[in-house]
């Protein structure tokens, strides 16, 4: 069962994108992420083809990155 969660950052930058997309990978290596950061919420997008995401894991690594971020309803 396919899962999509969309996520609200404050990430800015591209670099920072691209380092915390890279952590998120490390850790669910199954997930696909990207980041839309002309999106006026700095959109995080993860699906995962094979179940649930893990949503306290990803605000961990943004913490982590000195951001933060909220699903969107």
């Amino acid at each position: 069962m396919k899962t999509v969660e969309v996520f609200k950052t404050n990430v800015l930058n591209k670099d920072t994108a691209q380092s915390i997309l890279a952590e998120i990978g490390s850790h669910q290596p199954e997930y696909k992420c990207n980041f839309d950061l002309d999106d006026c919420d700095k959109v995080l997008r993860i699906e995962n083809a094979g179940g649930r995401i893990d949503a306290e894991l990803v605000f961990k690594i943004l913490e982590k990155n000195n951001h933060s971020g909220a699903i969107l309803e």
